[in-house]
């Protein structure tokens, strides 16, 4: 229970006993009094009555002297009446009969004390009788319960209004506390760079301080962490001219390219002139125009995406391309070309014009191996440089499928109740236990199943991501009772947040499905998480309120921006094992990457791995747990034994 409600019910109880107390009191003290006035109107009734039947009673009147008595007695607070003389024969004795308004759980919980009065009748030296009354409570009764309606009624509405008075003063003097828990809880789950205001609680004032101390430390901790990390990365896969990748950088970026379901191409650049400006300008010129080639790729995008560029040599440099279709990557290659060549045309001065740069290219096929790769772009290029063309392209192989047709597969797949299939992958922790497995998707097209990485590309080629990620949530939705997996994780695509009213049908989605939620990891990869970083802190957010997990996938591919950590505070971040296996990279790069996502409490996974060698040296500098051909991808569950069954209703 919260302080707020544990004061509210403190003094809900204590205002209850106070009004309780203050109603007993009062109901007792004004049935004493009633009960005091009764005893004294009787006792001058009974003296009023033994003087004023004295003559009646005399002559042996009796009609007379009941008449007199009952005119006396009626509408007072007398119940039973007799007279007795030795004048009259038989004794004067009747009751009044009056029925109380007062309900009887009242005049049992509150007895009013029936009062008596007996007084002679003077007759000179002899008493001539004795009259004696004895009091009614009905009456009483009924203005002790019109008393207590009334006060119950004031205190129920003075406890009230007190109660609303204090709950709002209450929440005003506790907003400051109430800031304060709600700033150490962000600071766990979400960034803490933020300070809080101060407050007008002297208590609280140096919590606050000590509150906003505390957050700045850590963020300036992270940051020096991040730092550290970038002058890290800066010399172990940074060129120190250019500012761009080196060969060790761009050999980790294709392994992880090509280990995924993605399409693209991958290009070679010669600038042979930098070679003549060497020898005709020294360093000073030659790295000048290196740097300035560099900014140009560093601008450079294709289909709404940056490129990855490295530099391999003094005159060679690397693009990794993101897919796009043949035309505009061919426009693309000689825009590029011609801008680099008028930067070495920039002096009018110079007698000769310089040499053209050279660019070869090639597109991913299926199975391409990197050594494959880089040797079919780099006899793309020297074809480029024999011939005087600037920009060639690698034919394709012939084995790939026309988009066109992928598209009708797709299509097809994504309408049929049966088009969508999956395996799942275990990722594996330390000490033995399972994070999720991953699913991959695999499109049923008749009798023949087809890999992610043969038809992802077209999807994200044709943008129809967004639909491939809801059809893949209503698979799992339709299915989710029948896996036996405790969680199972997701990788969206880049679609679903690029649109608005996609992405809050996404959420609206989530919110539909809870069953679903609390057994699903969304996963996203780093570039998506940089270029939609509201989106996704938004997404992970209403994720974990509903059970959920979020997650980073290849993550460190750009560590000059891991800054966002700490505003997605991600649950575990996957990193492609090529990281941990190359021996050019310092041991202290990737303890120091480990230990940046360990400070904002995210998990690292490292995937791809191979061998228990593998395991062993992501377990020792800092990795949390595993994935990849140690632990390879099932089925996602048991096959029903009729296939007709197998479909979702």
């Amino acid at each position: 229970m919260s302080l707020s409600r544990r004061l509210f019910t403190l003094m809900l109880l204590v205002l209850l006993g106070f009004s309780l107390g203050i109603f007993f009191i009062q109901v007792n003290n004004t049935r004493d009094a009633l009960a005091e006035r009764q005893r004294v109107e009787l006792s001058n009734l009974a003296q009023s009555l033994s003087l004023a039947l004295v003559p009646h009673v005399e002559l042996g009147d009796a009609a007379s002297a009941e008449a007199l008595i009952r005119a006396t007695v009626d509408g007072g607070h007398v119940r039973d009446v007799r007279l007795e003389s030795v004048a009259i024969a038989t004794p004067i004795a009747f009751n009044v009969v009056r029925e109380s308004l007062a309900p009887q759980w009242f005049r049992d919980l509150i007895p009013m004390p029936v009062e008596s009065a007996s007084r002679e009748l003077p007759g000179g030296w002899a008493s001539l009788g004795t009259i004696s009354l004895t009091g009614e409570s009905a009456q009483g009764y009924d203005q002790l319960w019109q008393l207590a309606k009334r006060l119950a009624l004031w205190l129920l509405l003075g406890g009230l209004i007190t109660l609303l008075i204090a709950s709002l003063v209450m929440r005003r003097l506790l907003r400051p506390l109430e800031r304060l828990s709600s700033r150490l809880n962000e600071m766990e789950t979400q960034r803490f760079d933020a300070p809080l205001e101060e407050t007008s609680v002297a208590e609280l004032k140096g919590i606050t301080s000590a509150v906003n101390r505390l957050g700045q430390r850590l963020q300036t901790q992270f940051e020096a962490q991040a730092a550290q990390l970038a002058r890290l990365q800066r010399q172990a896969e940074e060129d120190s001219v250019s500012g761009l990748g080196n060969r060790g950088y761009l050999n980790r970026a294709v392994d992880e390219w090509l280990s995924e379901p993605m399409g693209g191409s991958f290009a070679l650049l010669r600038v042979s002139h930098i070679e003549v400006v060497y020898r005709e300008q020294g360093y000073k010129g030659r790295d000048a125009l290196v740097k300035a080639i560099a900014r140009k790729l560093e601008d450079r995008e294709l289909a709404g995406e940056a490129i990855i560029a490295a530099r391999l040599a003094n005159s060679d440099f690397g693009l990794l391309l993101p897919e796009t279709d043949e035309t505009r990557l061919q426009e693309f290659l000689t825009l590029l070309a011609e801008d680099i060549d008028n930067l070495l045309d920039a002096n009018p001065l110079v007698d000769t014009p310089p040499e053209n740069c050279a660019l070869g290219a090639v597109r991913r096929e299926p199975g391409m191996q990197r050594t494959q790769m880089y040797a079919v772009a780099d006899a793309t290029l020297r074809q480029a440089i024999e011939q005087g063309s600037g920009v060639e392209l690698a034919p394709a192989g012939g084995r790939a499928r026309p988009r066109g047709e992928w598209r009708e597969i797709i299509e097809k797949a994504l309408d049929s109740p049966k088009g969508l299939d999956f395996v799942a992958q275990p990722v594996l922790l330390n000490d033995g236990g399972e994070l999720h497995r991953e699913l991959f998707a695999r499109l049923r097209d008749g009798d023949e199943l087809h890999r992610a990485g043969d038809f992802l590309p077209v999807i994200r080629h044709f943008r129809m991501g967004a639909q491939f990620d809801l059809r893949a949530l209503e698979w799992l939705a339709s299915y989710i009772d029948r896996i036996e997996v405790p969680r199972l994780a997701l990788n969206l695509t880049e679609e679903t947040f690029d649109d608005e009213a996609r992405y809050i049908g996404l959420l609206n989605w989530l919110a539909a499905h809870p069953r679903l939620c609390k057994r699903l990891d969304i996963e996203v990869s780093e570039s998506i998480a940089l270029r939609h970083q509201e989106r996704i802190k938004m997404l992970f957010r209403h994720a974990r309120r509903l059970g959920a997990r979020g997650g980073i996938d290849r993550f460190a591919r750009e560590l000059k921006e891991l800054s966002y950590l700490s505003a997605l505070r991600p649950d575990y971040v996957k990193i492609d094992q090529a990281f941990f296996k190359r021996e050019d990279v310092d041991t202290e790069l990737l303890q120091s990457l480990c230990m940046t996502a360990h400070q904002v409490e995210s998990q690292v996974i490292v995937t791809r791995v191979e061998s228990e060698a593998d395991q062993e040296r992501a377990m020792s500098l800092g990795a949390d747990g595993y994935q990849g051909f140690v632990s390879p991808a099932v089925d996602v569950m048991a096959r029903l034994a009729n296939p007709a069954e197998d479909m979702p209703r």
